[in-house]
C-alpha cells in the first residue's frame, strides 16, 4: 500500500520518489523515512513554504531514542530530499553532514574460532525435532555463512535456482546496494549443500526453481528473527561471548570470513594488497576500503606481517644520490 503524504511537501515527496525510481533505484527505506518526516511537518509546520533548520533539528529530536547510526542514515535521506527541494526553492535548508555526531560502533565483531564453529554445529545437529529437516537447515545455513562470507539476509533469500550444484556457483541477486554477484564454493562446501538439497527433497519440499533453498518446519522461507533467536540461545548455552561480554552475532561470521582470508594470505606468503580485491568480491564490495572494516588481524598475523615487511625492507636496495660532476 502506498503511503499518503499530507504535509505541504507531500506532492514534492511524491515527485522526488518518482524521479528516483525512474533512475532504477529501490526506495523502500526512503519512503519510510520521508513518510515520518512528512507527518512531523504536517503536525508542527502545516503552513510552511520551505524547510528550515529548526524543522530538521526538531524532527531529529523525535528520534533521540534511536541509535546514532540509524539517525545518521535517516538524516542522509532527508538531506538528499532537501537538495531536491533546493532546486525548487533556494530558501530550502540543506542539513549539514555533521548535524549529528559521528556514530560509534555498537558492538565489536567477534571472530569465531574453528573450535567455536564446530561446537555450534554440534548443537545445531541436535536441534529438535531430530527426525525433521530443522537440524540440517541450521547446520547447512551456518556452515554456508562460514565458507562464503555472505550476509545472513543474502543466505535467507537464496532460491533453488540461485545455487548451481554442478559448478559450485552461488548467484547472489539484487543484494545490498542492489548489486548481484557470483560466489564460487569449494567442492566440499558444494557437496554439503547438495546433501542438504537431497534431504530437503526427501521431506517433500517445493522443488520449483523459485522456491526458497532454506526452509523452516512450515515449508516456508526461513525467517531472520527465528534464526537469530535460536542462534543466540545456542551461543548462550555454549558460553561464547564477545570481548564486551555480549552474545556474538550471525553477522560476525562475515567478519570472521574476511579475517581468516587475511591470515591465510600472510601465512602462505601471498601479497595481501594484491589479494584483498578477491575478498572484496566475495563480500560484494566494489571498494576495498569497505572490506578493510571487516579485517581484524590477530597479534600473530601482525607479527608475521612485521617480519615480512622487515625482510622486504632488507632486500630493497637503497638509492644514493651521486654528486654532480
Amino acid at each position: 500500500m502506498k503511503k499518503r503524504f499530507i504535509s505541504p511537501f507531500g506532492l514534492a515527496i511524491k515527485r522526488y520518489l518518482k524521479l528516483q525510481r525512474s533512475l532504477g533505484r529501490i526506495l523502500d527505506e526512503n519512503e519510510y523515512v520521508l513518510g515520518y518526516f512528512d507527518r512531523y511537518l504536517a503536525a508542527h509546520f502545516p503552513e510552511t513554504k520551505y524547510v528550515t533548520r529548526a524543522m530538521v533539528v526538531g524532527y531529529l529530536e523525535t528520534m533521540s531514542h534511536v541509535h546514532s547510526t540509524t539517525r545518521c542514515a535517516r538524516l542522509s535521506i532527508i538531506r538528499q530530499f532537501c537538495r531536491f527541494l533546493f532546486q525548487l526553492n533556494p530558501k530550502t535548508y540543506i542539513p549539514e553532514t555533521k548535524l549529528i555526531p559521528p556514530a560509534k560502533r555498537k558492538t565489536e565483531p567477534h571472530i569465531y574460532t574453528p573450535e567455536e564453529l564446530q561446537s555450534i554445529l554440534r548443537r545445531t545437529s541436535r536441534l529438535a525435532p531430530l527426525d525433521s529437516l530443522r537440524p540440517h537447515t541450521f547446520t547447512s545455513l551456518i556452515s554456508l555463512l562460514w565458507v562464503s562470507g555472505m550476509r545472513i539476509s543474502e543466505v535467507l533469500k537464496l532460491n533453488l535456482e540461485d545455487i548451481d550444484l554442478s559448478t559450485g556457483i552461488i548467484h547472489v541477486r539484487q543484494t545490498k546496494f542492489y548489486k548481484s554477484r557470483l560466489i564460487p564454493l569449494a567442492r566440499s562446501s558444494t557437496a554439503a549443500l547438495e546433501r542438504y538439497y537431497n534431504r530437503r527433497a526427501q521431506y517433500g519440499h517445493d522443488q520449483h526453481p523459485t522456491a526458497p533453498f532454506f526452509v523452516n518446519e512450515c515449508a516456508k522461507r526461513c525467517n531472520y528473527i527465528t534464526i537469530q533467536i535460536v542462534f543466540h540461545e545456542l551461543v548462550r548455552q555454549l558460553g561464547i561471548k564477545t570481548a564486551q561480554g555480549k552474545p556474538p552475532r550471525l553477522h560476525d561470521f562475515r567478519h570472521t570470513f574476511a579475517t581468516r582470508w587475511l591470515s591465510e594470505f600472510y601465512h602462505s606468503g601471498k601479497d595481501p594488497t594484491a589479494c584483498l580485491p578477491v575478498v572484496a568480491t566475495y563480500l560484494g564490495h566494489t571498494d576495498v576500503t569497505k572490506t578493510q572494516v571487516y579485517l581484524h588481524p590477530s597479534l600473530e598475523v601482525l607479527q608475521t606481517a612485521s617480519k615480512q615487511f622487515g625482510a622486504h625492507a632488507m632486500q630493497k636496495p637503497i638509492k644514493t644520490r651521486r654528486n654532480p660532476k
